[in-house]
């Protein structure tokens, strides 16, 4: 892994098992679903397009830039369902094992992921907190 994935990518949708140095560099559209390991760097130059992150052993966000970019857990059902959607395909095509492991526990997984937002896509239905999430924020202090 020791070339930037997607370092200047502009709509593709594409699901990865791992990434070095820059991943999501100066992305500016599309979709990208990382199932494995990454470096340093996520997110430089970040302006546009989504990032779905697999860190089941909390090591994600020491590599996150954050000059540009947020991270957050997946707010929404919206954004669940389309990172099913990628796993789906990619597991179906490729014959991903860790594709099929996490679409087999699919709900629990869910939480293991980070979604890194640039502010130009702060406003999508993927990305969006769902008002339902505040009020049990709020209930839950």
């Amino acid at each position: 892994y020791d070339d930037p994935f997607h370092a200047f990518c502009a709509g593709a949708e594409t699901v990865i098992e791992g990434a070095g140095d820059h991943c999501c560099e100066y992305m500016t559209a599309g979709t990208v679903v990382v199932l494995g390991s990454t470096g340093r760097n996520i997110g430089a130059g970040m302006t546009g397009g989504l990032g779905y992150f697999y860190d089941p052993d909390g090591e994600l966000l020491a590599n996150v830039n954050y000059d540009i970019v947020s991270v957050q857990r997946l707010p929404t059902f919206a954004a669940k369902e389309q990172l099913r959607g990628l796993i789906e395909m990619h597991t179906r095509e490729t014959g991903s094992q860790i594709g099929a492991r996490i679409l087999a526990n699919f709900d629990a997984e869910a939480a293991n992921f980070w979604q890194v937002v640039p502010p130009a896509e702060a406003d999508r239905a993927e990305t969006r907190v769902e008002p339902q999430v505040v009020v049990e924020a709020a209930i839950a202090r």
